[in-house]
């Protein structure tokens, strides 16, 4: 049986997902809903949770935000998963993590998937993919995107979302897959299985720590390659490094920008560069 973990930001997903869940999987199933609309758990603790509510041998942790476009994908998702060389499944993803900071898909061409990035809500039609894709490259990834993970239940013995590091609501995906490849498994890109994702990630502080923690954390076993991105060059290389590089300090640019402390320093010492301004020029 397959489990669909869901952390939900309301007390139950909604009527559209359950339908579409029911329509598409194609097999048995079980969903194991928890409950977030509380903001009580971060996504680490909200998956341990749902792997221990878990009765399935195979876990599908899914946001409660997508739509399935394909018919039989559990049944897809239970038969690759008998493979015991791979760790994790997923439909997005990088064939590298480079030793800088950055998020995989911010920083790198190397990128391969099938989830259309954005849902026109107003329109009620898919909006296009921005992700490489080529049936002809490697199935084989570094990093999967967490909007949809799979991965049978006994590799927790191995593996975990790491909530002792990590809060929020980000690094989750890309921490568990560093996991598993150091733990000698396989990450795999299942293409198959077409995904609609219906909004963006939204990035905050929370996210910037997350990102100096699973950098400080996996130093020692960063870069990874594989796939497309196991004959890159020392140029390319370097190439993808200057890239994070500047993401990084634009993403950290805007950080302080829309952050409360900020946004409150500048209410407060505006009324005072105005006063200086006129008592200035009197």
């Amino acid at each position: 049986m397959l489990s669909l973990i869901i952390c939900s930001r309301t007390p139950r997903i909604s009527n559209e997902l359950e339908k579409n869940i029911a329509e598409t999987i194609g097999c048995e199933y079980e969903l194991v809903v928890i409950d977030n609309s509380k903001n009580n758990y971060s996504i680490f603790s909200a998956y341990n949770e749902g792997v221990r509510r878990a009765t399935g041998d195979d876990l599908c942790f899914m946001h409660d935000d997508i739509i399935y476009k394909t018919q039989d994908w559990g049944t897809k998702v239970v038969q690759i998963l008998k493979n015991e060389d791979i760790g994790i499944v997923g439909v997005m993803g990088s064939y590298v993590m480079i030793k800088d900071y950055g998020y995989w898909n911010m920083m790198t061409p190397y990128v391969t998937g099938n989830v259309p990035g954005l849902y026109d809500n107003q329109n009620q039609s898919d909006v296009g993919c921005n992700y490489y894709y080529d049936e002809n490259c490697s199935n084989e990834v570094a990093i999967l995107d967490g909007v949809w993970l799979c991965m049978r239940k006994k590799i927790f013995q191995e593996i975990y979302f790491d909530e002792n590091l990590y809060s929020g609501f980000h690094f989750y995906d890309m921490d568990i897959c560093m996991q598993s490849l150091i733990a000698g498994y396989k990450n795999i890109i299942l293409r198959d299985v077409l995904i609609l994702h219906k909004c963006y990630p939204k990035y905050n502080n929370t996210f910037d720590e997350n990102m100096k923690t699973f950098h400080k954390k996996w130093a020692s076993n960063l870069p990874q390659f594989r796939g497309e991105a196991v004959g890159l060059d020392d140029k390319k290389y370097s190439l993808l490094c200057l890239t994070a590089r500047g993401e990084y300090y634009r993403f950290s640019y805007y950080s302080v920008l829309n952050s409360t402390a900020f946004k409150l320093g500048n209410a407060i010492l505006r009324p005072l560069f105005w006063l200086k301004t006129i008592i200035h020029h009197q």
